[in-house]
């Protein structure tokens, strides 16, 4: 993507450039105390980790960030807006580097044990990020030149800040906006789009700023979509509620090619786009359309040939909603793999979320029913320790990436228009606009963006408890491995990563997030030991399945929302000399009664006659865990493993946790 382009002449200057006066003595003081507690004129972290580093052999670097322990700075509290400093300087670790710890021997088990297998890969990363809104843009635009530039820094420099290297923009305005609502072609019809045009953009400083962004960090990439089209193409002519017009579906598909268009020629690569925010929710007070299915169908298969048409590369990401409210959509959209799936599902290059209701197994549930489409988190911001490990179970769910919503607002919550939002990453001061706190949510996320580059390989890992510590392990693309390890607890909490033949032991203090790095030595090799629990979200292909947190002994995941005709395979698993005669499977099932099924266990082809068979009947719940086993023909040697599940009812019948063999 360019990033080179001046600005045009038709940009108006960021406001108080040219004659901002000096900071006051007051003001230099406050800044400077804000400044030791993280944040305001330098950049956050900027004298802790460094990404990248070397790397020597069986050294592990590491890094940590936590909450505050301040009194009424929990997370989410409305206290950050007003106090921010204080809570601050009762914040420990700031992604702070801790001393270097030594892989040696693997051996006695340290508190939880997180296995962690980078030779079981899943899906690459694509970037860690955060929104450029209007409310942010806007706030940035009445900063200083200088600190403008720094703050731009600590988001998006990848040595000395944050290093996000994904952004959403809004395609018009959406809630979070300093003026009023506006679309790139307001007025009368114009179905010929005479009018298009970005300028409201350019006037808002959202040109110059991503523009600035991508100087500091020229992979940056952008995707964007819009909150409404044109009052124009729907049927109540407003900007707020209301519902696309079908003959305006191919006016708003050469709508969107123009957007991407004009910010090309800003130099702007706009990476992907989604059809629509959020199209089943009408927000009744703020920027929103109601989208069909059908409707969404129709768009895709006419932006894709508009994008064709034209040379354009942008990519197409469906939904960008919940993931409790997919219902049917995504289905009438692009069939089913048994069906055959529609020219939709050709056409689109991923599906986009929202966390605002449901669990983030949907993305794994959707990922196996549409495997070739990548799973993308555009949209929702939790806080603390429980924000952390919700992105890591966005991660480990085949989510590519993460990007919060919102960035900076000022301490009266200015400018937007959703009501009484919670703390956004980057709180502005009142008193001086140069001045700003880095709120724990930034480390956190930073956790993340600063260790796990574009590129990397999600790799096998245990996931944990929520009682003790959760993971996600990353290869990245120079051989390091990164994981991520969430104390969410009140207390220290004692832990073994083992790779292969190599553990590293340490202790997490209580509302703590870190980063351990270092190069592989070795791994468990390329195949499965028969013998041992074999973890059932450690499949190398699905259908039909999600992973979900357990309920089971032990914690971590299962696999659910099985039903008839699903199945998982899991590769290369060893059964050595000595025959198998016996396999065990952990399940539940909160079927009703008379509804049930089997598992079937076969070897190198999902229509290969079963070696053996294990019936399902219900144990009282989703989560009441039980072992069921069956005898098997004697196994040796390496195979491929399916379980293959079938019942006579529609409906989902069982969970499984793990399976295992036995001589």
């Amino acid at each position: 993507m360019s990033t080179s382009a001046s600005m045009p002449s038709a940009q108006p200057p960021f406001p108080q450039e040219q004659d901002r006066a000096p900071l006051s003595r007051r003001t230099f003081m406050a800044a400077a105390a804000v400044t030791a507690a993280g944040s305001a004129l330098a950049l956050p972290g900027q004298a802790s980790a460094e990404p990248g580093g070397h790397h020597g052999a069986n050294r592990v670097e590491v890094t940590w960030s936590s909450e505050s322990t301040a009194p009424g700075f929990a997370p989410k509290s409305a206290t950050w807006y007003t106090d921010p400093a204080t809570g601050l300087a009762a914040v420990a670790h700031k992604l702070s580097r801790q001393g270097d710890l030594e892989l040696t021997a693997s051996g006695r088990d340290f508190g939880t044990v997180i296995n962690v297998d980078p030779a079981k890969t899943y899906q690459r990363m694509l970037g860690v990020g955060v929104s450029m809104e209007d409310s942010t843009v806007h706030n940035l635009s009445l900063m200083s030149k200088g600190a403008r530039t720094k703050a731009l820094r600590a988001l998006f420099d990848p040595h000395h800040g944050a290093g996000f290297d994904l952004t959403r923009i809004c395609f018009g305005t959406s809630d979070f906006t300093h003026g009023e609502f506006y679309t790139y072609d307001d007025g009368p019809a114009d179905p010929t789009l005479s009018r298009f045009s970005i300028q409201r953009d350019i006037d808002n400083h959202i040109i110059a700023t991503l523009k600035e962004a991508l100087r500091i960090n020229p992979e940056l990439t952008i995707c964007g979509t819009a909150w409404t089209a044109p009052a124009w193409m729907k049927d109540n002519n407003s900007l707020i509620d209301g519902h696309l017009l079908d003959e305006h579906v191919p006016t708003l598909a050469r709508y969107y090619r123009k957007v991407v268009q004009a910010y090309a020629a800003q130099g702007i690569h706009i990476h992907a786009v989604t059809p629509q925010n959020e199209p089943g929710w009408p927000a009744g007070h703020y920027p929103s359309m109601l989208v069909s299915a059908q409707q969404a169908k129709r768009f895709v298969e006419e932006l894709r040939k508009e994008f064709d048409a034209h040379g354009i590369t942008t990519r197409i990401w469906a939904w960008d909603w919940n993931f409790g409210d997919t219902g049917t959509y995504l289905g009438d959209m692009f069939g089913s793999r048994d069906a055959g799936y529609t020219d939709t599902y050709r056409d689109t290059d991923g599906i986009a979320w929202h966390d605002y209701s449901g669990d983030p197994r949907t993305m794994s549930l959707m990922k196996t029913s549409y495997p070739d489409l990548d799973m993308v988190l555009t949209e929702r911001m939790l806080w603390g320790t429980d924000g952390a490990d919700r992105i890591a179970r966005y991660l480990r769910s085949w989510s590519t990436g993460y990007i919060s919503w919102v960035t900076l607002l000022d301490q009266n919550r200015a400018t937007q228009n959703f009501g009484v939002p919670d703390p956004t990453p980057f709180v502005q001061s009142l008193d001086d606009r140069d001045v700003y706190w880095a709120l724990p949510e930034y480390y956190f996320f930073a956790q993340f963006s600063k260790f796990i580059h574009r590129g990397a390989h999600r790799v096998f890992s245990d996931y944990g408890n929520t009682g003790t510590v959760t993971t996600v392990a990353y290869r990245n693309p120079d051989g390091t491995i990164a994981t991520v390890v969430v104390n969410g607890t009140a207390t220290a909490q004692d832990f073994t990563l083992r790779s292969g033949r190599r553990q590293l032991t340490h202790t997490l203090p209580a509302k703590t997030v870190g980063t351990y790095v270092w190069t592989q030595p070795g791994s468990r090799g390329t195949t499965t030991d028969a013998y041992a629990a074999i973890q059932a979200e450690a499949y190398d292909d699905a259908s039909g399945v999600a992973v979900e947190v357990t309920g089971d002994t032990g914690g971590g995941e299962d696999i659910g929302s099985v039903g008839d005709g699903d199945w998982v395979e899991y590769g290369k698993v060893a059964f050595g000399g000595t025959a198998a005669t016996q396999v065990r499977v952990r399940l539940a099932s909160g079927a009703a009664d008379g509804t049930g099924g089997r598992i079937d266990v076969r070897l190198n082809s999902r229509s290969a006659e079963p070696v053996g068979s294990i019936a399902v009947t219900g144990t009282g719940g989703w989560q009441t865990w039980a072992t069921k086993s069956t005898a098997i023909s004697g196994v040796t040697g390496t195979h491929t493993v399916y379980l293959t599940f079938a019942s006579d009812q529609p409906d989902d019948f069982v969970n499984v946790n793990w399976f295992a063999f036995d001589h």
